[in-house]
């Protein structure tokens, strides 16, 4: 009698503790099941951050304690890079967001957010460097995740062994960056379109750029839409972050529309008015 007992108690143990360990498992995996490299096209789970709230909560974690803590904003210093006749990088940019009104882009000098006026201009900087967030390249890659009016900064999200990573949310509209507990991405499947798509796109606006001296150095982003006709992308003149331009490459009639970035900072550099 004491063996069966004895046996019933250790199957009874057995079960507990593999329940825990599987439970534990399972969170870790809903932590990191909404981050994608940007690109990547992986769709967010909702239900999935829903699920591992639940179970943090059930193990008495609180996931929104430092939630929304402010931290500085420091802008990106472009006239320095200027003056130094700084490149756009050894890694190509990113175009991470694109309209007919607004683009987002970023490269190891910082996250630059573009409006358009009557012009294109820089609206907003944000020094990348400050948060470690500047590798392009690499296990410490940072991923960006941009839209319209703000962008999740995850800097060396995919580094080995990472459990609780950063995640800072930068507002566009009051220059506001604050950490945050919990990634959602947004997919966007402007960013998941295929190589056999892009591909023609690429060819033919390379040929236009290089009639007029110049060079892609950014991913193409479809701005309309995937197949909508229109491009984004960037680029520059011998590889010189002071010449970059934001061009859109129309499908329709082969058109070619480039404009200067950096106009409006190359002008107060100067003392003149944007």
């Amino acid at each position: 009698m004491d063996t069966i007992c004895m046996a019933v108690f250790c199957i009874g143990l057995f079960a507990l503790l593999g329940f825990k360990g599987t439970e534990a498992r399972g969170e870790r995996k809903l932590r990191g099941q909404g981050a994608c490299r940007a690109g990547s096209g992986n769709p967010a789970g909702a239900e999935n951050s829903a699920g591992a709230e639940k179970l943090a909560a059930a193990q008495g974690e609180d996931r929104t304690e430092e939630s929304g803590r402010m931290v500085r904003a420091s802008q990106a210093d472009l006239e320095r890079l200027f003056r130094g006749d700084a490149g756009t990088g050894r890694a190509p940019l990113e175009l991470d967001y694109g309209d007919e009104s607004r683009i987002v882009f970023h490269g190891y000098f910082g996250l630059v957010v573009c409006e358009k006026g009557t012009s294109w201009k820089v609206l907003r900087t944000l020094d990348l460097a400050a948060l470690g967030a500047s590798a392009m390249e690499g296990d410490d890659y940072t991923v960006i995740d941009a839209g319209r009016e703000r962008a999740r900064i995850l800097p060396g999200y995919f580094l080995p062994g990472k459990k609780n990573p950063e995640i800072y949310c930068y507002d566009y509209g009051d220059g506001t960056l604050r950490e945050e507990r919990d990634y959602r991405p947004v997919r966007d499947d402007r960013l998941s379109w295929g190589y056999t798509q892009s591909m023609p796109v690429q060819e033919k606006a390379d040929r236009l750029l290089g009639t007029r001296g110049l060079s892609r150095c950014s991913n193409v982003y479809p701005v309309l839409g995937i197949g909508g006709g229109e491009y984004g992308f960037l680029a520059a003149e011998k590889g010189r972050l002071e010449s970059l331009c934001y061009g859109v490459y129309r499908e329709k009639g082969e058109e070619l529309e480039l404009s200067d970035l950096f106009r409006s900072v190359k002008q107060e550099k100067r003392g003149e008015k944007g």
